[in-house]
């Protein structure tokens, strides 16, 4: 029994990070939706929510999830202004990508990228906003 749940444990672990792979991929080209996560992973769309709510996450909290590690990442290792990021994350206008980050991160864009490296380690990877985010299981 104790053999099984680790196994169980270790398959979901890899398809819970090969779902999140597709949601970054498809954030990153703007084109996120359920059915298009599920279309890649070769499921209904029903099935992947089901299977995202057992792990205690849902699908809209994973893609701003991921989200928020691309936007952290080419705010600290690139130069693009916050519009071209705003953009590539599928966003309609600066605005709302500055809304959604602040909300993740506690801080602008701008104060993310100025401050130093490290600075922000309680919300690293969305963790100051993931833990809200997750479903009660």
């Amino acid at each position: 029994m104790v053999a099984y749940m680790t196994l169980r444990t270790k398959v979901s672990e890899k398809g819970h990070s090969r779902v999140k792979s597709i949601v970054a991929g498809l954030a990153l080209a703007g084109t996120v939706s359920l059915e298009t996560a599920a279309e890649h992973l070769g499921i209904s769309p029903r099935t992947l929510q089901r299977r995202l709510t057992q792990s205690g996450i849902t699908f809209w909290a994973m893609v701003e999830q991921s989200r928020f590690e691309i936007a952290g990442a080419l705010l600290r290792d690139t130069d693009l202004k916050v519009q071209e990021i705003a953009t590539r994350l599928g966003y309609s206008s600066p605005g709302g990508f500055s809304r959604a980050f602040a909300r993740w991160a506690g801080c602008s864009p701008s104060s993310f990228r100025a401050a130093p490296a490290g600075a922000h380690h309680g919300t690293q990877n969305g963790a100051k906003w993931a833990e809200a985010t997750r479903t009660p299981r």
